[in-house]
């Protein structure tokens, strides 16, 4: 008599497998969607970064004083100049408009700005963060424009 040597798997096993790859890709999505927060936070700051970097430039290169306001409506967006009573306005150049909306602006501290003499500038910093934490730009009174997590020492 031959006997049959059973094929496959039964319906217990493969619950148990779906269970276990269902949990696996729950914690996968957790950490994707905390790292892209995280790279969202990290671009804002060096495009805002950049967008200071041209306006202590700009500043030096017409020896004027570009002081910095910010608005908090959503998308918050900070700019020199005159303030537009309706906001900022997307492709103007002295307006860093947010390129991501779960990006919030957490504190600006003192009134940043930059003096095109000797190329210096008013310190103050401006803090933003999300979800997954708080990164401040901080502005030296010799125009030094640096990126530091907010808890971090020696990022007052």
């Amino acid at each position: 008599m031959k006997t049959k040597i059973p094929y496959g798997f039964t319906l217990p096993e493969l619950l148990f497998v779906m269970v276990i790859a269902g949990i696996l890709s729950i914690g996968a999505l957790q950490g994707w969607q905390r790292w892209q927060q995280r790279q969202q936070l990290r671009d804002t700051a060096q495009q805002l970064q950049g967008f200071l970097l041209r306006l202590r430039a700009q500043a030096n290169w017409q020896n004027r004083n570009l002081i910095l306001w910010s608005q908090t409506a959503i998308p918050w967006c900070i700019g020199s100049g005159a303030r537009q009573p309706e906001g900022c306005v997307m492709g103007k150049r002295l307006h860093f408009i947010v390129p991501d909306n779960g990006v919030k602006l957490m504190e600006v501290r003192g009134e940043p700005g930059f003096y095109g003499r000797r190329n210096v500038a008013k310190a103050g910093s401006i803090e933003i963060g999300n979800e997954a934490g708080r990164l401040r730009l901080i502005i030296s009174a010799r125009a030094r424009i640096r990126v530091c997590q907010a808890g971090e020492e020696g990022c007052e």
